[in-house]
């Protein structure tokens, strides 16, 4: 649909996607495994001298296995996982709190793509906002909490997406119909294919030059970063025209 803009396309409101939409991934998740790690390595040593960090992973692995509906809910996967290690090594499990906390912490310290925060700043003069994640970081322990109207994470209760859980709340909490929503994500299935299929418009970020999977039908917008998105909006008051 290129060339078409969001008031064309009838859109409200925006929702987005959080890891590798808004900001990268991996370099915090890596940070988050390590400070995560080390507090264990100083309170557990029986857990790290049995398990090392892929090993925890594969620990985690297994719990999801062996109940599914845990994919929903990475945090408890991720903390069930450890009670068990801590179990194995005769700890109580009481270590599972403070040891996720320090995780969670380093998990919010994301840094956002350069194109987010001031695309977000003229986004949110238009639009409501929202967050719609299957991850675990809290939108609102970052820099970008305050442009949001509606935060959304994936729970046993609010399954992941592509499942229209989260779509359906973010368009109850924002007061608009499905069409009038635009989600913009970077996952073919669990952003644009879930979105398309509960109603909503769907952009494709495609920040690394991609190829479109053939076994999906293609996004209503595609995006470099969010300055293209920006460019599709109504100017701010006092900008052109």
């Amino acid at each position: 649909m290129t060339g078409v803009t969001l008031a064309q396309m009838g859109i409200r409101a925006i929702s987005f996607d959080l890891d590798e939409t808004l900001w990268p991934l991996e370099p915090v998740i890596v940070d988050a495994e390590v400070a995560f790690y080390q507090w264990l390595e100083a309170h557990c040593p029986r857990l790290t001298a049995r398990y090392n960090v892929e090993q925890l992973r594969a620990r985690r692995m297994e719990v999801v296995q062996n109940n599914p509906s845990l994919r929903s809910d990475v945090t408890r996967s991720r903390a069930e996982g450890l009670r068990l290690a801590l179990a194995d090594c005769g700890y109580s499990g009481a270590e599972a709190e403070p040891a996720m906390a320090v995780f969670q912490h380093a998990r919010n310290q994301v840094v956002p793509f350069n194109d987010v925060s001031s695309s977000l700043a003229d986004l949110s003069f238009h639009y409501r906002l929202a967050s719609l994640t299957n991850g675990n970081a809290d939108v609102t322990a970052t820099p970008l909490g305050h442009y949001f109207d509606c935060i959304l994470a994936a729970t046993l209760e609010l399954p992941a997406k592509p499942a229209p859980d989260m779509f359906r709340q973010a368009c109850l909490e924002l007061g608009v119909q499905p069409e009038a929503l635009l989600h913009i994500g970077d996952n073919p299935q669990a952003d644009i294919e879930g979105a398309r299929e509960f109603g909503c418009r769907t952009g494709w970020i495609n920040r690394t030059e991609m190829k479109w999977p053939d076994d999906f039908a293609a996004a209503d917008i595609v995006l470099n970063d969010l300055f293209d998105l920006v460019a599709l909006a109504p100017p701010l008051p006092g900008v052109g025209g």
